[in-house]
């Protein structure tokens, strides 16, 4: 795949799935915007990329407030002058029973994984619908498709990302700006990795209930999403694409 002078933003890419997508992503041609809450993360990543020949510019970012989402998008246009493609990938979610959480941490996981899904499309639409150009990528969650226990708040939020996908690639299809979701189920990122080498159990438990017999890997979810954001992707739209090795099967 290409991106060869293609202007992309992903949001918490400062580690994990959103590292490894705008490494990859750099590494075939795109310019980006790497945008975390964490700056020193994000600069990480941008000079790695910059480093390796690349072109990047890191930018600090709570999703849940909009004026900063808005700065990222500003400087992505101003320094690369224009988004072809946002990757909307700034999460959280601390398993719980819903029973001892209360509301203030529903909130901070509905405000990272919908509020934040949110601002970023707003920040961006206005400039990928006068081009008449653009793409989007929502990530997601099985969560959000088949719930999940003990994460009942980033369940829902998640299931708001997709309904909110499917609106908005509705609104905005005319203009040729191709809205969609990627879920993922169980990704062994540094976060996931180092929990089971704390925890050896957990991984082989885990395993079981995936009907290949193993968890997916960074560069696998990276190549996902790559796809949905390339060329290749012409008239697919408001759609929900799962990478999850068989976790969950949803019509």
């Amino acid at each position: 795949m290409d991106f060869n002078a293609k202007s992309i933003v992903i949001t918490g890419a400062g580690a994990g799935i959103g590292r490894k997508t705008a490494l990859e992503m750099a590494s075939r041609g795109g310019t980006l915007t790497v945008g975390d809450i964490d700056l020193s993360k994000a600069e990480a990543v941008a000079g790695e990329i910059n480093g390796a020949g690349g072109s990047a510019i890191a930018t600090q970012a709570d999703v849940r407030e909009y004026g900063q989402v808005e700065a990222m998008v500003d400087a992505a246009v101003s320094a690369f002058g224009q988004v072809d493609v946002l990757v909307n990938n700034a999460g959280t979610g601390i398993p719980k029973p819903f029973v001892l959480t209360d509301p203030a941490e529903w909130n901070f996981d509905i405000g990272i994984c919908l509020f934040g899904v949110m601002n970023g499309c707003r920040a961006v639409l206005p400039h990928m619908v006068e081009r008449g150009a653009g793409r989007i990528v929502n990530i997601c969650s099985d969560a959000g498709r088949v719930g999940e226990p003990n994460l009942a708040a980033y369940s829902a939020a998640k299931a708001g990302v997709v309904g909110f996908t499917k609106a908005i690639a509705k609104e905005v299809a005319r203009s040729n700006v191709l809205v969609n979701c990627v879920c993922f189920s169980t990704i062994r990122t540094e976060l996931m990795v180092g929990l089971f080498e704390a925890n050896p159990d957990v991984e082989a438990k885990m395993i079981k209930r995936y009907p290949m017999r193993r968890l997916g890997e960074m560069e696998e979810a990276a190549n996902t999403v790559m796809l949905m954001c390339s060329d290749y992707v012409t008239f697919v739209t408001g759609q929900v694409l799962s990478c999850n090795g068989g976790y969950a099967m949803v019509d």
